[in-house]
């Protein structure tokens, strides 16, 4: 069976007890069912993509890939809230729309990386960076090993990518120590956006994910925020935040208004310009709505979507990835390597589903045998259906 990732979501899921750490390490694709060509933006996205290489967009057109096999990472954590090594395909069960699964895929042993580093540069943030400047190498030596990979991506009134994917350590401690300042906008979902189409374009079978440095609010950007979820969970990409708290700067240089909670239903799912965000306007525009889903948070609480603190902190929820909102100087390498700790800490399970019957949203739950664990993962998938 040919090892490719079908759209999901991320969820995180209540699990259960004590497991030993030692483990193992492990490896396979990741890629869901669409097609790969040289078809329009997916709804809700921007206005206009990134270009694709001419090259690469001739070889792409018209070749579709195919795989029922869904693989999802899982990250499980104990009581304390130390993660769990050493577990077996035997400690799992997934359920796919509450329907248990069998496992046919299990692995325990980290794949190369690739990663996009994201970095929030605007006037009010900009005091902070002097914190994140000296960070390069700790990527390149807790993070990225002898395979990863990892791209630069500034934002502040536009998105620019400072450094495309590189293994060389030297090369990305020489961007990192470079970040300037510049503008008073915030584009985060802009710039998630431009992450996620430069994800698209490496391995399938690598591990990708998205790193945030930045206050998790948006200002200015054009790209809905339902896209977003929708590409990475369809990806397989997972998006983590390290949050900047500037509010010594703020004082001094008050900083653009922000828009209402980002997690409101009516912004996060905005409707068409005259609409009113009733759910019928809403279903019309975008088709299966993005549920409210359960958050495992950075200190251990579990949190409904809609409480989350930010659109960070609401997208690394329903990607599976963690948003630190504690931001402290000497703290900041600590959750940096937490974070990396927790990618090489991570189990995948992929099955074929026996639910395929539904279209739209499938959720996923995984659940371990032994009491007392929390585990993390994405919230589900989005299906399509096949076409012939």
């Amino acid at each position: 069976m040919r090892r490719i990732q079908i759209p999901f979501l991320p969820v995180l899921l209540l699990l259960l007890p004590g497991a030993s750490p030692v483990r193992t390490s492990r490896g396979f694709g990741q890629q869901s069912e669409r097609e790969v060509s040289g078809q329009k933006a997916p709804e809700g996205g921007e206005k206009s993509r990134p270009q694709q290489d001419p090259d690469v967009s001739k070889q792409a057109a018209g070749i579709r890939i195919r795989s029922n096999l869904v693989v999802t990472p899982v990250t499980v954590l104990d009581g304390s809230g130390q993660f769990v090594y050493g577990l077996s395909e035997q400690d799992f069960q997934i359920y796919d729309n509450g329907i248990v699964q069998r496992v046919t895929d299990f692995e325990s042993e980290l794949r190369a990386l690739s990663v996009v580093i994201l970095v929030e540069t605007n006037n009010t943030t900009g005091p902070l960076l002097d914190q994140v400047r000296p960070l390069g190498p700790i990527f390149t030596s807790m993070l990225l090993g002898a395979e990863g990979q990892a791209a630069v991506v500034t934002y502040d009134d536009r998105v620019r990518s400072v450094l495309d994917f590189s293994a060389d350590g030297d090369l990305l401690d020489k961007t990192f120590k470079h970040l300037a300042v510049s503008g008073r906008g915030a584009r985060l979902d802009d710039a998630l956006w431009r992450a996620l189409a430069l994800l698209e374009s490496r391995p399938k079978s690598d591990r990708r994910v998205i790193i945030a440095f930045a206050d998790g609010f948006d200002s200015g950007s054009e790209t809905r925020r339902n896209a977003i979820i929708r590409r990475a969970t369809t990806d397989g990409i997972g998006i983590y935040g390290l949050g900047f708290s500037p509010s010594h700067e703020l004082l001094v240089n008050p900083a653009e208004t922000h828009h209402q909670s980002p997690l409101d239903q009516n912004v996060t799912r905005p409707t068409p310009s005259g609409e009113p965000p009733t759910p019928s306007a809403s279903d019309a525009t975008y088709g299966t709505p993005v549920p409210g889903i359960p958050i495992l948070t950075d200190t251990g609480r579990i949190i409904h979507s809609k409480f989350a603190k930010n659109l960070l902190e609401y997208y690394a929820g329903y990607t599976g990835g963690v948003f630190y909102s504690h931001w402290k100087e000497k703290a900041l390498q600590n959750q940096l390597q937490q974070v990396a700790s927790e990618i090489q800490s991570q189990y995948e399970l992929g099955y074929v589903p026996s639910t395929l019957r539904q279209m739209g949203f499938h959720r996923l739950q995984v659940k371990v045998s032994r009491r007392g664990f929390k585990v993390r993962t994405r919230v589900g998938y989005f299906y399509g259906g096949t076409t012939p």
